[in-house]
């Protein structure tokens, strides 16, 4: 499988897209915003993510989505780990407690395992490292709104 890198790796996921595309009641209507520094990076994941049928905001600094009205229409949340002023893990962490539960995925390009043992113990949905395998960051994107969205069947 490929690896999401940049916009020329976006060609071959046409082949994959059937499976991961929306399920009933996932739409176009779902917002998933991805804060990442790296602009060549954040596109193209703007851009994978778009393609499965969702809407994508992307912003370059989680003070940048903080500051969007849409904070709170979001479903689920790509954020990088490094970035300056404000980490990824600390973005989830002032959400979580400013009463924002967003199933959040972390993308780093400098794994640690005591870092993503802490970050999925503190509700992160889970922990990729760059380059991100793209059927591993779909199957997240699932599971995130799997969790925004629990079954309304099971009551």
């Amino acid at each position: 499988m490929g690896a999401l890198r940049g916009h020329h790796e976006l060609d071959r996921r046409a082949v994959l897209l059937p499976r991961w595309m929306p399920e009933a009641g996932l739409s176009s209507k779902t917002l998933i915003s991805i804060i990442d520094d790296d602009e060549e990076f954040r596109a193209a994941l703007a851009d994978l993510i778009q393609v499965m049928g969702f809407t994508v905001e992307a912003f370059a600094s989680g003070m940048e989505f903080l500051a969007s009205p849409n904070v709170r229409h979001t479903s689920c949340l790509i954020a990088d780990v490094h970035m300056p002023r404000m980490t990824g893990t600390e973005l989830h962490s002032q959400l979580v407690g400013s009463g924002y539960d967003i199933p959040t995925i972390l993308i780093t390009a400098y794994p640690d395992d005591s870092a993503r043992a802490r970050a999925l113990g503190q509700g992160v949905v889970c922990y990729l490292s760059k380059p991100v395998d793209e059927l591993s960051l779909l199957g997240c994107v699932r599971l995130a709104l799997q969790r925004a969205r629990p079954d309304e069947n099971s009551s």
